[in-house]
């Protein structure tokens, strides 16, 4: 893995890889081979305040319960989603526009090893959705640029609270959701 803070992304334009420090804002051509070994700060305790009504873990907004995953829990997008059936709820769903803000400013608190989380968006049939039982992909809040056709896959770029479409078998931090 790259040390913490860096993430490699295909850059279409020289048709290469590059590697982005989101810590610093440092753009380079070459993988970095110095900075943190990748192990990160201990994880955040959910207290009981933000906790609510919601089990241990997890943190209570909007009359739903968010799980976000520990440091080094990264996972694939169908990873992703086992997990959080396995945790009683499922992969983050957008319902309101907030909601993504809401949990930007949570993960600068948290600290999550990459700096996207999947959410259960995917792409079928040219479209974006939620998938099945839940309210219509609407007026997404799109990061610059995208989506740019390089995943079928919807991520959340944590410094901005943006939507992001990448591969589904890249491996990130994941948030659950359920009713509360």
């Amino acid at each position: 893995g790259l040390p913490y803070g860096w993430e490699k992304k295909f850059d279409a334009k020289i048709n290469g890889f590059i590697y982005i420090n989101h810590v610093t804002g440092e753009t380079r051509s070459s993988p970095p081979t110095h900075g943190s070994s990748g192990t990160g700060p201990a994880p955040v305790q959910v207290s009981a305040r933000e906790q609510g009504s919601c089990k241990p873990g997890w943190r209570y907004a909007f009359n739903f319960c968010y799980y976000i995953s520990a440091f080094a829990d990264i996972q694939s997008h169908s990873g992703a989603q086992a997990a959080c059936k396995q945790q009683g709820g499922e992969l983050f769903w957008s319902q309101f526009v907030f909601e993504s803000f809401f949990l930007k400013k949570t993960l600068q608190t948290v600290k999550t090893s990459t700096h996207f989380f999947w959410t259960n968006g995917e792409k079928h049939n040219g479209k974006w959705d939620w998938g099945t039982g839940h309210p219509a992909f609407t007026n997404p809040k799109w990061t610059s640029g995208q989506p740019d056709g390089s995943g079928t896959c919807l991520a959340v770029y944590t410094h901005t609270g943006f939507f992001d479409d990448k591969p589904c078998e890249t491996q990130y931090n994941y948030v659950c959701k359920t009713k509360a």
